[in-house]
């Protein structure tokens, strides 16, 4: 073989160039019958960290809304302070130990952070909706052919991160591995 044949302007490169996929938002398909097993063998640690794990991904999608960390830290810290509560009263119940008002304080948080994070989940719905329409063009008008996704409020509020992942897995995933 000489010089010339080993040399072609013409072939095709033989570099590994990104895919869309491997290179878009981080986030991944995930099985929802796993996240359910996962949710109950680490007694409800699996849930914050589902939202931990996928927050970088999902405020690089393409979206206008991002996901704050905030809320995730309350929630977290809030779960510290319930464990720490209840390692503290160690024999006696957390109402025997530290008083009703106490419980009644820390329930009302309780309270407040769960609504915060069901406004999460509905944020995550947005963004996810949000970048299921894809980018707008330049001209203002309608685009007929672009998709319109609407997720359902009432799955995002009774499944939240079950019908959030399984969002992802169609809407995002799915439509990286279709380009």
């Amino acid at each position: 073989m000489s010089d010339a044949d080993a040399y072609n302007p013409y072939a095709p490169p033989t570099a590994q160039v990104g895919s869309p996929a491997a290179v878009g938002s981080g986030l991944k398909h995930r099985n929802l019958v796993v996240m359910f097993v996962l949710l109950i063998l680490t007694l409800g640690i699996y849930y914050p960290v589902w939202f931990f794990r996928r927050r970088p991904g999902l405020n690089r999608l393409d979206s206008s809304r991002k996901l704050a960390l905030w809320p995730l830290l309350l929630f977290a810290g809030d779960f510290v302070l319930e464990v720490v509560a209840a390692i503290l009263a160690g024999d006696q119940t957390v109402a025997q130990a530290f008083g009703s008002q106490v419980v009644l304080v820390m329930q009302l948080l309780q309270f407040s952070i769960g609504i915060l994070m069901i406004i999460q989940c509905f944020a995550i719905k947005d963004i996810i909706e949000e970048h299921a329409m894809g980018p707008d063009d330049d001209s203002g008008e309608p685009n007929l052919f672009k998709p319109h996704v609407k997720l359902s409020g009432l799955m995002t509020f009774f499944f939240s991160i079950f019908y959030l992942q399984h969002a992802i897995n169609k809407y995002v995933v799915g439509a990286q591995a279709r380009l």
